[in-house]
């Protein structure tokens, strides 16, 4: 997982620092994150009515918590300043303000398509490697 600053785009934004999952296809928003968004920013999207409510719930850091979907642009930017925007689908959970972890960006299920990504040896850069993402 990476690290990245994250900013909701809309007006006032909020800003968050956040993890990045590669092999995640949604972004995952904490409670005590996304009730702190204006009205607007987020798109709910429903779930198909024939959706059992036990899959309407996601298991993370040694919890279960139930979701909404929602739809939202994030302005993502690294440590040299390089940003982008990218609009994402994401699991607002419904976890009463436990849930630890930061925003977590999920990268499949679109996020990548028409854009590259490099990976770089860098002795300097965290892990060894630096990673840049070209947009379309």
């Amino acid at each position: 997982m990476r690290s990245l600053k994250t900013s909701i785009l809309s007006g006032d934004f909020a800003i968050t620092a956040a993890v990045v999952d590669t092999g995640a296809f949604f972004t995952v928003v904490a409670e005590r994150l996304w009730r702190q968004f204006r009205p607007g920013v987020v798109t709910p999207l429903p779930f198909d009515p024939l959706t059992p409510p036990h899959l309407r719930n996601i298991t993370i850091a040694g919890g279960t918590f139930p979701y909404d979907l929602g739809e939202l642009t994030l302005r993502l930017e690294d440590k040299n300043g390089s940003a982008l925007a990218a609009t994402v689908v994401a699991k607002l959970l419904r976890d009463g303000g436990r849930m630890p972890v930061p925003l977590t960006l999920g990268l499949r299920g679109g996020f990548f398509e028409g854009r590259t990504v490099h990976a770089e040896p860098d002795p300097a850069a965290a892990f060894g490697e630096r990673w840049t993402i070209e947009g379309p």
